[in-house]
């Protein structure tokens, strides 16, 4: 999770060229993964990946 956070954060021009595909990665992840359970997970690897989709909420969409 944490690699894939980071290749997002490297990577802005692909992700913002892909950004429904990143946000819906990032929601199956929340929803799937023990690691990211409030309850269960690690609670600065939550915070990252919810700041990261907040991030991603923020970008804009540019129509093609």
């Amino acid at each position: 999770m944490r690699a894939l956070l980071d290749l997002m954060r490297e990577n802005q021009a692909a992700v913002h060229a892909k950004l429904p595909a990143c946000q819906m990665i990032l929601r199956e992840a929340c929803s799937h993964l023990k690691i990211l359970d409030p309850e269960l997970g690690e609670k600065e690897l939550i915070k990252a990946v919810e700041a990261e989709r907040a991030n991603l909420r923020a970008m804009p969409i540019y129509l093609q």
